[in-house]
């Protein structure tokens, strides 16, 4: 029995993530409660389609459910939403999409996304890979990475045929200032508006 106590302390000592580390339920949890109180975020962001397109601008999130997001890369894209609506303005075509939401779709970000998921954590030096999988869901495989403090830091998502959206975050901050007005688009004058065009009523 001593030696056994021995042998389990030096495994401790040696590899204290497998005693200590967390399940992917647990990683889940602390992912979503520190997301869920963030009330602002700023930050860079990099955005690969599902058809393989890139995308890189900057980004300003304020609880709950509004986004702006300026693409400058490889053409202006801008994206805004104040929790009902979405706009996407493209610059070069002089056109607007214009789409209602779902009450609730727009609450909870990737932290809401990610209900319903099994998943395994892995711990790294910089913070945590969060593998997630649920076969009936539109992403069965979801992977997230995240700080220390559980920040999201990237993601992506994969879909049964083959094909990945994926996106990274950096230089975010909770701290920078974010005016609520940038979350109300108002179209431009002669630019050609699409309203709804995803049927989601």
């Amino acid at each position: 029995m001593k030696k056994l106590g021995i042998i389990i302390m030096l495994i401790a000592l040696a590899c204290p993530a497998l005693l200590f580390s967390l399940t992917g339920e647990e990683a889940v949890e602390k992912f979503q409660g520190r997301m869920y109180g963030v009330k602002k975020l700023t930050g860079v962001i990099s955005w690969t389609s599902l058809e393989g397109q890139t995308y890189s601008g900057s980004f300003k999130y304020m609880a709950p459910g509004k986004i702006y997001v300026k693409f400058t890369a490889p053409s202006e894209k801008i994206l805004v939403s104040n929790g009902a609506t979405l706009w996407i303005f493209t610059p070069s075509r002089s056109v607007c999409a214009m789409q209602e939401l779902l009450k609730g779709t727009a609450s909870g970000g990737v932290a809401a996304f990610v209900r319903g998921y099994d998943g395994i954590a892995t711990e790294g030096d910089t913070g945590y890979t969060i593998k997630l999988k649920n076969d009936t869901k539109q992403y069965p495989e979801i992977i997230l990475s995240v700080d220390l403090t559980f920040m999201l830091k990237g993601a992506i998502f994969k879909r049964d045929d083959g094909r990945i959206m994926s996106f990274s975050l950096s230089d975010t901050s909770v701290d920078a200032d974010v005016d609520p007005s940038l979350f109300e688009f108002k179209v431009p004058k002669g630019v050609q508006v699409v309203r709804n065009p995803i049927n989601v009523r």
